[in-house]
């Protein structure tokens, strides 16, 4: 599965739906599930974090964490990026939303969100919102 930048975020943030994505972490630790990212997610990451509030100190420990959980982060190739542009034409989302959405969509695989407009633009790509997601 894929997971997006709004909720990795909830793992480092009390927010709305913060247990389901802590949750989803724990899947992931206790190796019921498989998650990839795109390497965009650690710069949006880093970003909310910094606008949040964080310190240099604490986002670095946050992507440390990232890191340290061995996800399988998927780079960008041509192929991928002209994917990217297509569906976010198709969808009216942002290059960064429909990213994701590539990747889910090249793995063969959900995405999960917490970004509602992002899923209601790109649920036909099997994007599922944070809410409705079934913990295994």
């Amino acid at each position: 599965m894929i997971l997006d930048t709004s909720v990795i975020a909830k793992w480092f943030l009390e927010e709305t739906d913060t247990e389901i994505a802590l949750l989803i972490r724990d899947d992931y630790v206790s190796g019921k599930i498989d998650i990839e990212i795109p390497d965009l997610l650690l710069y949006e990451l880093a970003n909310v974090l910094r606008y949040k509030g964080f310190s240099a100190k604490e986002i670095g420990d946050a992507i440390k964490s990232i890191f340290s959980m061995d996800f399988l982060i998927i780079t960008p190739t041509e192929t991928l990026m002209r994917m990217a542009a297509e569906i976010s034409k198709m969808c009216n989302i942002t290059i960064y939303d429909a990213v994701y959405v590539a990747v889910g969509k090249s793995f063969g695989t959900q995405i999960i969100t917490a970004d509602k407009k992002l899923y209601e633009n790109a649920k036909q790509y099997n994007v599922i919102l944070l809410s409705q997601y079934e913990v295994h």
